[in-house]
């Protein structure tokens, strides 16, 4: 058993929800909902998420790809949730804790949204409470972020959120149908930043009052 897998309670809550959005692990049903979003977004997806995009190319695909989303949230290796508007129950993104390291413990974090950069506050209403699930229940030490040129409105979106640009990793990602070696920009927040912003938050909110 993994180091996550043991120190997570029995009777771990596996939804989130903020004031406009659920966030759950995909289920069997989801399947045409997340296709759609993949389709739908693939002119940006494509650099930053070329496998996903290689294996879901029919229903019978997304469907295959929800079970194994599961079975991996069930084996603790990847934390995926769909994401969902409360209002209408639209599916809007996907926001993941992946790459888990657990001798730190770090995890990467890796998102999309519907109608980006549209859905920005909504996106930062996901990854806020994604943080927060990060280092309390996870235990986590660290996430961190990975941009391309292509997706680096997701690099402000993880600053809005604490994130530090940490520097870039040049020539260090090659997409599925592209010769070209593509930069990489990393953003992290540790454990420290986290809580001190909490601390920080906590005095403004006691001031104002």
């Amino acid at each position: 058993m993994s180091f996550l897998y043991n120190a997570l309670p029995e009777d771990f809550d596996e939804h989130l929800e903020t004031k406009n959005l659920l966030l759950r692990p995909y289920q069997d049903g989801d399947e045409r909902d997340f296709m759609r979003l993949l389709q739908e977004s693939m002119a940006y997806l494509s650099p930053a998420f070329p496998g996903r995009l290689s294996r879901v190319r029919v229903l019978d695909d997304a469907r295959s790809q929800v079970q194994q989303l599961r079975t991996d949230w069930d084996n603790r290796r990847t934390f995926e949730f769909g994401v969902w508007q409360k209002q209408d129950n639209r599916y809007i993104g996907d926001i993941a804790l992946k790459n888990l390291d657990r001798s730190v413990p770090k995890a990467e974090v890796g998102l999309y949204f519907d109608g980006w950069p549209a859905t920005r506050q909504l996106a930062q209403e996901a990854l806020d409470e994604v943080i927060h699930f990060a280092f309390g229940p996870l235990g986590l030490n660290k996430v961190y972020l990975r941009c391309t040129t292509a997706n680096e409105s997701y690099g402000s979106l993880a600053e809005s959120c604490g994130f530090m640009k940490e520097g870039v990793l040049r020539c260090d990602h090659r997409g599925a149908d592209s010769d070209e070696l593509l930069d990489l920009t990393y953003y992290g927040l540790t454990r420290q930043d986290f809580e001190s912003k909490q601390q920080q938050q906590a005095a403004n909110s006691t001031a104002v009052v």
